[in-house]
């Protein structure tokens, strides 16, 4: 199918317009876009329009701009106006679409299906706030480990976590453009499921050196953990198989469902939260090398290098002398991002994708999305190389920030994938070794992934 072409009309092209236009209509409707400031030029185009001025143009898709995308500064919004009004369910008075009716235009009021906008809400500028982390930037408040809290959104307060809201808007936008001009045709969005692996400890008690091996064997003593002191023991000295060592199991599921997982590799130091294996270790040297040959890989850029931006540079160069080729992907370790900072970080480092940006607390959509999107730098005002890559479903946001049982984590992944799968966006999971070993508090919480997979095939 031939590309459909829109003319956006504006009296100003700002960077942020050009950007969010670009990413609805190009990445998200498989349209082509052209920009002018010339009201005469779009008046009389041949081409579909969309006039985003306060002025209206007879038989266009008419969008009044909110203000933000005219802006260079980052400021406190009406996020009430600017968001709000564009969530799934809220009375509408309109559509924004406002040219006369013969052109085609919808009537005033919510259509039957829920799925137009109301009248007067750019959409642009709100999927403009989701997409930029606009908020982030406004707030100095972090967790324990200096990420933004979920407590703090937008998200939270007006309970839209588990809405792929710039999904929603993009279709409606199409939907409108379609009802004024039935000839356009948008290229089908194609849903896509991208599995992903984080190996924080490759692990449970091998490769892990003499002297952390004596402390873990004097800390369940302590503990009097004999549950662990036996494990340990039958693992190191009776052969055993070490129950994080789970990945032929990995590969089996992700083979028999015809999926390529992404795996991300810590290659920090040692610390309070680095609990990985050393980087020179040989066994795991190995592991990469074998994993890497196999699947896409990644950088799980250490918990340090968030307030030492240089070990991510060290620690690419590490990963990259183990695989011979330097990796282009990266995810934080415990998601530790500062925008815009990490993101700065990353492309000065040579990452080109990045699968940080996620909820740990809750599942569902941190940027309002589920189809992958540039890093729009607000303070520099442009468009970066990095592309972001959200993840929707964590195993430790389930079972440690939740507290949910299997059989009720089951049922949060099936209506969370069944949000992407209608917006036909990117489903991604973030997953972690140690989750597929059945063992201690992880017991039965390899039939949760199952139930993924099986509700991504439908």
């Amino acid at each position: 199918m031939e590309r459909p072409k829109i003319l956006l009309y504006s009296p100003g092209i700002t960077p942020r317009l050009r950007y969010i236009a670009s990413h609805m209509l190009e990445r998200m409707a498989g349209a082509r876009v052209v920009l002018t400031a010339n009201r005469d030029e779009a008046a009389s185009a041949a081409l579909p329009l969309i006039n985003y001025c306060t002025g209206e143009i007879p038989g266009a898709v008419n969008m009044v701009p909110y203000g933000l995308l005219g802006e260079r500064d980052i400021r406190m919004q009406d996020t009430g106006l600017l968001v709000c009004r564009g969530l799934p369910g809220k009375p509408a008075e309109g559509n924004s679409s406002a040219g006369n009716r013969s052109a085609g235009n919808p009537v005033a009021g919510n259509p039957p299906d829920g799925k137009y906008v109301p009248e007067g809400f750019d959409l642009f500028s709100a999927a403009f706030y989701m997409l930029s982390r606009y908020e982030e930037y406004l707030s100095d408040t972090g967790d324990r480990h200096g990420r933004f809290p979920f407590s703090e959104s937008l998200a939270c307060r007006h309970s839209f976590a588990a809405e792929p809201l710039v999904d929603l808007w993009a279709i409606s936008l199409m939907e409108m453009i379609s009802r004024i001009y039935p000839g356009v045709k948008f290229p089908e969005r194609e849903f896509l499921f991208i599995p992903t692996i984080d190996i924080d400890i490759p692990w449970a008690y091998r490769n892990r050196g003499v002297f952390r091996t004596l402390g873990g064997f004097a800390r369940s003593l302590m503990k009097a953990d004999m549950r662990q002191f036996v494990s340990r023991y039958r693992v190191l000295c009776m052969g055993d198989p070490d129950p994080y060592d789970t990945f032929d199991l990995i590969g089996k599921i992700h083979e028999d469902a015809g999926l390529l997982p992404v795996f991300f590799f810590h290659a920090g130091r040692y610390g309070k939260f680095d609990k990985s294996v050393s980087a020179f270790n040989g066994q795991y040297r190995q592991l990469i090398r074998e994993i890497s040959a196999r699947y896409p890989y990644g950088l799980h850029p250490s918990y340090s290098s968030f307030d030492d931006p240089g070990l991510t540079v060290e620690e690419a160069g590490l990963l990259a002398g183990i695989t011979g080729e330097y990796p282009f992907r990266s995810r934080q370790h415990y998601l530790r991002l500062r925008l815009p900072g990490t993101c700065r970080t990353l492309i000065d480092s040579g990452i080109k994708e990045d699968y940080t940006l996620g909820w740990a607390e809750v599942p569902g959509f941190r940027a309002g999305t589920c189809t992958p999107f540039m890093f729009y730098d607000l303070e520099l005002e442009q468009e970066t190389s990095l592309r972001m890559v959200p993840f929707q479903i964590m195993d430790g946001t389930l079972k440690d920030y939740m507290g949910l049982e299997p059989d009720e984590a089951s049922e949060v992944v099936r209506t969370i994938t069944g949000k992407v799968r209608d917006v036909n966006g990117t489903l991604v999971t973030l997953w972690h070794n140690e989750s597929f070993s059945g063992t201690g508090h992880w017991k039965n919480w390899k039939k949760v992934y199952l139930e993924i997979i099986e509700a991504a095939k439908k």
